[in-house]
């Protein structure tokens, strides 16, 4: 019995080793498996993308807003006030006006271009210029301002003569965000370079008037 049982112990053993062995290389499968596995790939959010010439300006989105909803154009009238003249230039202010019965936020730059009497775009619209602003609650019957500004003809190349000009006599705004327009009438029409590659006309964004 004795001699039985010392030669069944290294077979025994062996037995064990290659368990362990082919239990190991398993383990080892496994683990290079899950580390090949790619990891899930998430969706860039891209910038919003400037408006056209001429259309709806936009307002980068930040985040969500318990705030009042934005304003829209058929809830606002617009003006242009406070016309002056000064070394070359028209300055005023271009005054929005909250005609609904609730109020609303108004945030950015408006969209702005020169018309005649049938609503036609004269010109380039107008370009941008300064601090992006602070967001604008209107109550109802609120105001908002932008400061335009109008380069006299004839400081511009390419609209130097009179046949190079059109009488405007509204300015066609978008508020910001808004794909539908208010006209602004203007008193004494504003003289236009008929040229779309000449800039005549820039806006400032709006603040509480």
């Amino acid at each position: 019995m004795r001699t039985t049982g010392s030669r069944s112990g290294p077979f025994l053993l062996a037995a064990v080793t290659s368990l362990a062995v082919l239990l190991t290389g398993c383990g080892g499968e496994g683990e290079a498996d899950q580390a090949v596995e790619p990891a899930p790939v998430t969706a860039g959010v891209s910038a919003p993308s400037r408006p056209a010439a001429g259309g709806p300006a936009t307002t980068a989105v930040t985040g969500m807003s318990d705030g009042p909803p934005a304003c829209a154009a058929s809830g606002l009238t617009a003006a242009v006030a406070d016309l002056e003249g000064a070394a070359g230039h028209v300055y005023g202010h271009l005054v929005l006006t909250n005609n609904g019965s609730t109020s609303c936020m108004i945030t950015g730059y408006p969209g702005v271009s020169v018309v005649d009497d049938a609503g036609r775009q004269i010109g380039a619209p107008a370009d941008r210029t300064g601090p992006a602003g602070e967001p604008v609650t209107l109550a109802p019957g609120g105001r908002a301002t932008a400061t335009l500004a109008i380069t006299q003809p004839g400081l511009l190349p390419g609209c130097e003569s009179t046949d190079q000009t059109v009488r405007g006599t509204s300015l066609r705004v978008y508020p910001p965000d808004d794909r539908a327009s208010v006209l602004a009438p203007v008193a004494d029409g504003v003289q236009t370079c008929r040229d779309p590659a000449v800039h005549q006309l820039t806006v400032t964004t709006f603040s509480a008037a």
